[in-house]
């Protein structure tokens, strides 16, 4: 606890250092986007107008003639990842989001934000090249980031399927596929899963994941299976899990795919144990 409540205060000190900068920052923004008057810069920095002025000329911006400019055309200049500016931001994340994690069953927003809090660190040390540490131990900080990032992607699928209807959720799911096959890509409409017995290692059956065409709720997940091994009636948060798989999967697959190779039948063709479809495809 003690050397905790000490990171804390050593976040908040680096904060501090890096507030003129930071402000500045903001203070040109604002004047870009358009505000070019120092009193209601002022005002809302709740600062001294003689702040402004310094802001606003560390930043290149001459407030008593530059009213009329218009804003540079170039990007910034580029600077590399500030990794102790980035531990820094995991460290206030994690202060801001701990006191919503004692108790027995945070809400799942809570347990996403904790998870990110968290993936922020091991982002600060990956980012780090002068750390060091070794590969391996690098690999296994990227194990672990990929990890939380997992398990907050997880946390927010539930938020979200509790929120939206089973309706909702299959329009989502129709619009993402209607949008990869726009663009031209082939989409897994459905995979089949083959399931192995942890007991006997053999094949304890095999089941078809997939999308609805048809029904009261078109794009919401269908498992079909020739006998019956699970529950076919997915949660909200079931669905968009199962769904970002196959998402997954035809990414990866559309990225290995030889234009050469395949033939579409009916607006199908066969990779493996995967249906990808088309437009061709009877919805």
């Amino acid at each position: 606890m003690r050397g905790t409540a000490l990171t804390a205060l050593q976040g908040w000190a680096a904060r501090r250092d890096r507030m003129a900068d930071d402000r500045a920052d903001l203070m040109a923004a604002a004047w870009w986007s358009g505000t070019r008057t120092v009193a209601e810069l002022a005002r809302a920095a709740d600062v001294s107008r003689d702040t402004v002025y310094d802001d606003l000329r560390a930043r290149g911006i001459e407030p008593t003639t530059d009213k009329d400019a218009a804003p540079p055309d170039s990007l910034p200049p580029y600077a590399p990842l500030d990794t102790a500016a980035l531990r820094a931001l995991a460290r206030q994340a994690n202060t801001a989001v701990r006191p919503s994690m004692l108790t027995e069953r945070p809400d799942w927003l809570s347990s996403a934000a904790w998870q990110i809090s968290i993936a922020l660190d091991r982002l600060g040390i990956l980012a780090d090249s002068s750390s060091g540490i070794d590969t391996d131990r690098r690999a296994a900080y990227a194990q672990d980031l990929a990890a939380r990032l997992g398990r907050a992607q997880r946390f927010v699928h539930q938020a979200w399927g509790e929120l939206a209807s089973s309706q909702a959720l299959g329009v989502w799911s129709r619009d993402r596929i209607d949008d990869a096959m726009e663009q031209g890509e082939l989409v897994v409409s459905r995979a089949e899963v083959t399931l192995v017995d942890p007991g006997t290692g053999g094949v304890f059956g095999t089941v078809q994941l997939g999308t609805a065409h048809t029904g009261p709720h078109p794009g919401y997940t269908v498992l079909h299976a020739d006998k019956p091994l699970l529950d076919p009636d997915f949660s909200g948060p079931d669905h968009l899990d199962i769904q970002t798989a196959l998402q997954t999967l035809g990414r990866i697959l559309n990225c290995r795919r030889d234009p050469g190779l395949g033939t579409f039948v009916d607006g199908e063709v066969a990779v493996d144990t995967y249906q990808l479809t088309r437009q061709g495809e009877n919805r």
